[in-house]
């Protein structure tokens, strides 16, 4: 992996960190929301906007292109790092390849089911 190639998967890794950790703070206050409506109110989390947000296929499917994005960079950066075998360092980068892909193929797969039945 070339410098250029290295500082493009950095630059996905910050670029995505912020707006998934807002979404899984999101997805976990909503979950809350459902649960203990009453705690989350203060928030302006009752129950509807908890289970709208929660089941929202519009964010599901971003959270997951975040965390397919951040995923895999985070595992090519940390190969180019630290596998010192080349072989090595490219059989874990296709590992954060693949799981980027596996993520999502299945996130699309599923919103597509969902949308037309």
């Amino acid at each position: 992996m070339s410098h250029r190639s290295a500082y493009l998967w950095l630059r996905v890794v910050e670029l995505t960190s912020i707006p998934l950790a807002a979404f899984m703070a999101l997805y976990v206050i909503s979950g809350y929301g459902m649960l203990a409506p009453r705690l989350t109110r203060v928030l302006g989390l009752g129950y509807r906007v908890s289970a709208y947000l929660h089941t929202n296929p519009t964010l599901r499917y971003l959270t997951s292109l975040l965390a397919a994005l951040h995923g895999c960079g985070g595992v090519v950066l940390l190969a180019r790092r630290y596998a010192r075998d080349p072989r090595l360092r490219w059989a874990l980068e296709l590992l954060g390849v693949a799981y980027a892909a596996a993520l999502v193929a299945i996130s699309t797969a599923v919103e597509a089911a969902l949308a037309f039945g």
